[in-house]
């Protein structure tokens, strides 16, 4: 959500904020966007506050928890004070970071003069939302307010713009989206007339040669609707997943249940079909190098509790992964904490900044600038999202949430293996065209993609008959071959496949490992060393098949072996795991965690 809707709220509610009207100035400079910047203190005495719309006005809101000195409650507060207080809040720093103001630029009377125009009508609207305007605190004024959908329309209704141009029936050039005046012999006097007589004008600027005057309304900030998640959770009916509803529970039907009535990780089954076996070394485990005190029940929790979870506040650099951090702070919001030193897990974001393999080569030391780092990372969740087995930079004791991860690497029973997720068609097919390729799949098995040299892949693509078994490189410069490739659509290929061959690529991954699963496509694993995902909860084995890469040359004949019954069990399994595990992968892994520490714990 804005911060200017929360200053403005925080405002209204506290009528002794608020100073004299006085003169509107002539011109005012437009708001910028709210940032992290130190605000400066109004000095001299306080304004004389601002009279209520109604004759009854609000109860005053509570003392806001401070340090000592600081305000002590927000009918205190002038307008910068307040934003320094807001500020200093540890909530949704990314929403406040996004807005790159420093708040000093901001004259005191401007934003006064501004809010004073509309605050009756703006606290009626709000008023009708119910949000319960007469106790609230600036820290749980953010929570509810960044997530009410239906402010956004009370603050459009009040008439104040929503862009740093306004419509305007008088508009002299049609080439301007805003509100453009002609100057005369460099005399724009007509447009410092016409603001003078708009309320929701608040500047005029004119250009450097004086022959046009531009009309400015106020910037205002709609509250942030919810981010759209795209990419990193996921509908079933191949939406964007808006509002995020994720499951508060993730139960897992293949585990075992212990004694205690907890389900049993299997370790043992990441090994499984492959030529390795777990290792018997000192590696990190969640009896060391991880603090279970931290994870302990506090207050009215329980033991079946959501873990304490802090998402680190830098926003990632990179364009893909800027929206990730709000993304999980919803997903995961059950179990979210706004205090690193009392969460159970924390995840950092500064080292979500690797592209196409590179990282920054100081993310070493930013992660041990964290305050909650203590040295060793102990309790941290790096995830990793990219194609290299190895983590580029040193992570001390911290645990892994990693895509691309060799067995021979895997810590069993700490880090997390997860998958990566699918993008675009795969994310979109929707129920009604899974029903229908239930009968089209007339193809033993599929698999189209870049071949690269050093990969199974071009053996693969020796196994093409044209007929069930469609192997194609779309890299092939032999022209029979390429045109071949671009024959087959690549979603259409999907569903028509009951196989979908998922080797790695240019690391231990690939995308087409998850998308054979939303297309319901039995993946067919390529590979000997990779951790498969959620692999110690998940019987890969009830919908995927897992071959050597000794074994390329005997696929078509391992397929063919499968029968019509257990194609169809594999199936039915195929669909279940996705719908419980893979549409909210990022929930599943804090589940499997969630099971560890209880386990470990007990």
């Amino acid at each position: 959500m804005s911060l200017g809707l929360c200053l403005w709220l925080l405002l209204i509610l506290a009528p002794a904020a608020l100073g004299s009207e006085g003169r509107r100035p002539r011109r005012l400079r437009k708001l910028r966007r709210l940032g992290r910047g130190a605000a400066t203190p109004v000095q001299g005495p306080p304004p004389p506050p601002l009279l209520p719309s109604s004759a009854q006005a609000p109860p005053p809101p509570p003392p806001l928890p401070m340090a000592a000195g600081a305000l002590r409650t927000v009918r205190q507060a002038t307008t910068e004070a307040l934003i320094s207080e807001l500020h200093g809040r540890q909530y949704d720093w990314e929403v406040l970071e996004r807005a790159g103001l420093r708040f000093n630029s901001v004259k005191h009377l401007e934003l006064l003069s501004y809010l004073r125009r509309d605050a009756p009508r703006f606290r009626e609207l709000l008023s009708n939302t119910s949000l319960g305007l007469s106790v609230i605190s600036t820290t749980q004024l953010l929570r509810s307010l960044s997530r009410r959908s239906d402010l956004a329309q009370a603050l459009r209704e009040t008439g104040l713009g929503a862009g740093s141009d306004f419509q305007c029936g008088f508009d002299e050039s049609p080439r301007d989206g805003g509100c453009q005046i002609r100057c005369n012999d460099h005399n724009c006097d007509r447009a410092e007339a016409k603001c003078r007589s708009l309320s929701h004008c608040v500047s005029v600027d004119i250009n450097r040669d004086r022959t046009w005057a531009t009309l400015k309304s106020l910037q205002v900030f709609m509250p942030l609707p919810p981010p759209t998640c795209e990419g990193y959770v996921f509908e079933a009916n191949g939406n964007a997943p808006v509002p995020i509803d994720a499951p508060l529970t993730v139960v897992f039907d293949d585990i075992p249940v212990g004694w205690h009535g907890l389900g049993l990780p299997q370790e043992d089954w990441c090994y499984r079909d492959t030529p390795m076996r777990p290792p018997h070394d000192d590696r990190c485990n969640i009896t060391h190098c991880f603090e279970l005190e931290r994870c302990r029940p506090r207050g009215a929790e329980t033991a079946a509790s959501a873990l304490r979870l802090y998402i680190d506040t830098p926003k990632p650099k990179t364009h893909d992964m800027e929206r990730w951090p709000s993304c999980m702070r919803q997903t995961l919001r059950v179990g979210v904490t706004d205090d690193a030193e009392a969460a159970c897990l924390v995840i950092p974001t500064v080292n979500i900044n690797c592209e196409w393999d590179v990282c920054d080569p100081a993310t070493h030391s930013m992660l041990r600038a964290m305050p909650s780092w203590h040295g060793k990372g102990r309790n941290h969740v790096i995830w990793d999202y990219i194609d290299h087995h190895t983590i580029k930079y040193r992570t001390d004791d911290a645990l892994f949430m990693k895509t691309s991860m060799r067995l021979s690497d895997y810590r069993p029973g700490f880090d997390l293996p997860v998958p990566l997720l699918p993008n675009g068609e795969a994310a979109r097919v929707t129920p009604s065209e899974l029903a229908a390729a239930r009968s089209r799949r007339t193809l033993l098995a599929s698999f189209k993609g870049v071949c690269q040299p050093d990969s199974r892949r071009p053996q693969l693509a020796e196994l093409h008959n044209g007929r069930d078994l469609i192997m194609l490189c779309t890299d092939d410069n032999k022209l029979g071959r390429r045109q071949r490739a671009e024959h087959w659509d690549y979603k259409t290929l999907m569903l028509s496949s009951v196989f979908s061959v998922a080797p790695a690529g240019n690391g231990l991954h690939s995308f087409r490992l998850a998308e054979a699963i939303f297309f319901g496509s039995i993946p067919v694993i390529v590979d000997d060393e990779i951790t498969l995902p959620f692999c110690n909860v998940l019987d890969w084995r009830r919908f995927s098949v897992r071959i050597r890469q000794s074994q390329v040359a005997q696929l078509p004949q391992v397929l063919r072996a499968i029968t019509p019954t257990q194609v169809a069990q594999m199936q039915t399994r195929l669909a279940e795991v996705k719908q419980k595990y893979f549409l909210f992968p990022f929930n599943t892994a804090m589940a499997i965690m969630h099971l560890r520490v209880r386990q470990a714990s007990r």
